[in-house]
Parts: C-alpha cells; sequence; structure tokens
C-alpha cells in the first residue's frame, strides 16, 4: 500500500541561522502539516518532491501553500491527497523590507490623507538576541487631496527627507520614522511587514506626545 510521506527536514531562508527555530511537530498524510517556529508571525512556503533529494515543486495555484501568511508561531495547513510517495518541505521567509513601497494613510475616519512612496536602501544587524535590524532609506510623501485643519499639521512630515527606523524579524514588526535625530516630532508608521505589503497605523510624535493618526498600508513596487 502507497502513502505519503514526511520529509523532516525544513528549509529556513534567514541571514542569521539561530534565529530559526521551525519544527515540523505533526504530519497527517493527504490531511494537515503542522510546524512551530520562533518567530510569533512570518510568511511561509511549502514545495513537494517524488524522492527526498529533489528536485522541489510549488504547489499549483489551487492551494495556498505558495504563500502561508501567519500571526502565530503554531501554524497548520491542509495537504493534498496523493497516492504516490511525497515529500514536502518548508520555508520560512525573512522579512525584506528593501526596496521601493507605494504607501497610503488615513485619518480615524478612514478617509486617506496623504500618499507617496517609501525606499528602504540599507539594512543593518543593530541586535542578534532579540534579532532586530536597522533600516534607512528615503520617503517621499504628499497629501492625498487639499490640506484641512485635520491634516494640515501633517505637512511638517511631507514631502522628501530620510527615514530610518528597526525591524523586529521575529515579529515582522517593521517600526520606521522621520525626520531621522528628531526626538520630538516625526511621522512614526509601523506595523507587520509581509512579502509585499506592509501594514498597520501611523501617528506624529510631539513634544506633548503620541496624537492623530490611523490606518497605514504600502506595497512593495
Amino acid at each position: 500500500m502507497k502513502e505519503s510521506l514526511l520529509l523532516l527536514a525544513v528549509t529556513v531562508l534567514v541571514q542569521t541561522a539561530a534565529v530559526a527555530q521551525l519544527r515540523i511537530t505533526k504530519f497527517i498524510p493527504g490531511s494537515e502539516l503542522t510546524w512551530t517556529n520562533a518567530a510569533h508571525a512570518g510568511a511561509y512556503h511549502v514545495e513537494w518532491s517524488g524522492v527526498p533529494s529533489g528536485p522541489w515543486h510549488p504547489f499549483e495555484g489551487f492551494t495556498n501553500l505558495n504563500l502561508v501568511l501567519a500571526e502565530t508561531n503554531r501554524v497548520t495547513v491542509q495537504t493534498p491527497h496523493s497516492d504516490a510517495p511525497v515529500f514536502y518541505r518548508v520555508a520560512w521567509l525573512l522579512p525584506d523590507p528593501l526596496g521601493t513601497w507605494d504607501c497610503g494613510g488615513f485619518d480615524t475616519n478612514d478617509n486617506l490623507v496623504f500618499t507617496g512612496r517609501l525606499g528602504v536602501a540599507s539594512v543593518t544587524t543593530l541586535s542578534t538576541n532579540p534579532p532586530i535590524l536597522r533600516v534607512s532609506g528615503w520617503k517621499d510623501i504628499g497629501y492625498a487631496g487639499a490640506a484641512t485643519n485635520q491634516t494640515g499639521e501633517l505637512g511638517l512630515y511631507l514631502g522628501a527627507g530620510e527615514l530610518e527606523g528597526t525591524l523586529d524579524i521575529r515579529s515582522a514588526q517593521l517600526s520606521l520614522f522621520w525626520p531621522p535625530g528628531c526626538r520630538d516630532c516625526g511621522m512614526v508608521p509601523g506595523g507587520t511587514l509581509w512579502p509585499n505589503n506592509y501594514t498597520g497605523y501611523w501617528a506624529t510624535e510631539t513634544i506633548f506626545g503620541t496624537r492623530g493618526g490611523g490606518r497605514f498600508q504600502a506595497k512593495r513596487r
């Protein structure tokens, strides 16, 4: 009798091997595949092969196994039935902020108030335990429409300039800030970094604390 088999080997795409603690914990042939990871949020993809040595293949588009987005450190996916022996492997995709992002920010009534581009040009290691990266780059932001009393104060933070921030690898949380070096002023977007999307909230930092803000979203070009 033929049955599906699981290859208990994991491909982890990370810069520092110590970051990864990905383990397959459960496999039901033709039903479920479960793994755990040190990361509390992340993107994965599952591949299959007829032999342990490969070659490895992506799944067809009707499954979600080519890109699994998880906000937990324990992930379960459904696997297709196969009459022939099949081997699986799981890859964790390291959060990657590098590149250009089209972005937009909304007010508390969910009205679009600014749009523009963010560019992350460099990434350096800030801490290895926990794994945190420092990011730097540029921004070019403008009003989505005419300035109002509610959005007028944003003028201090719009236009072109530099940005900086941090990326927490285990939570996939990217926190940006501009202008760099200002201790009591700036715009602060932050949220979860997925392979091609960055979603969260923005606010402005003042000498009186954090003010305003709303939903924030960005998409990789």
